[in-house]
């Protein structure tokens, strides 16, 4: 009876540590870095974030559509990443835009050739607009093989915060010396005289 129990728990084991190897295999599309900060300095210049992929296998064409807030930030421009590229020729049109998003973004091999692995599919270029946070949302993901079968895939979004720009801490240690002087002074006795009778 004891041999039947650990040969149970060994066989869960087994399978429990298969399921966990299978996921860990799976493609994913994420916004790199996930998290990004800009500060307030830096309103109405520019910076890039990636859309990558991990895990792949047989890729033939991409395609997301890829959401933020408008009010917050503003995608300037797009390039093409290299993943596909480094098998064949692309095509890579420009996306439909709309406030806070873009649809329709992605890339097709030429070819039947297809990609393995882990590259960068895009780089976009963003505007801080102003302070706030902003979602980078990936939807509507697309990994399809060139026999027209869909690769199943996760995401990681990401999320871009402009920060307050904070004044120079001299400018705090001088306002709290003329806070406390104030306070010391208000707080002083007040020194009377009293009359001579």
């Amino acid at each position: 009876m004891k041999v039947v129990i650990i040969c149970m728990v060994i066989t869960f084991a087994l399978c429990l540590g298969m399921v966990n190897f299978a996921r860990g295999e799976g493609t994913v599309v994420a916004v790199d870095p996930p998290s990004y900060t800009v500060t307030q300095d830096q309103i109405g210049k520019n910076f890039t974030l990636n859309i990558n992929i991990t895990g792949v296998t047989n890729l033939w064409s991409w395609g997301v559509r890829l959401n933020w807030n408008a009010s917050i930030l503003n995608v300037t421009s797009l390039q093409e990443g290299p993943f596909l590229k480094s098998v064949g020729s692309t095509l890579f049109l420009p996306p439909t835009r709309g406030t806070g998003y873009l649809k329709d973004l992605g890339s097709t091999l030429l070819s039947a050739s297809t990609a393995n692995g882990s590259g960068l599919l895009c780089t976009v270029t963003f505007e801080a607009l102003a302070v706030g946070q902003s979602s980078i949302t990936l939807n509507e993901t697309s990994m399809i093989r060139y026999d027209q079968t869909v690769i199943p895939n996760t995401v990681n979004n990401g999320q871009v915060t402009v920060i307050p720009e904070f004044p120079d801490p001299l400018v705090f240690v001088i306002i709290f010396a003329g806070a406390s002087m104030t306070v010391l002074i208000k707080k002083r006795p007040k020194l009377t005289r009293q009359r001579d009778r």
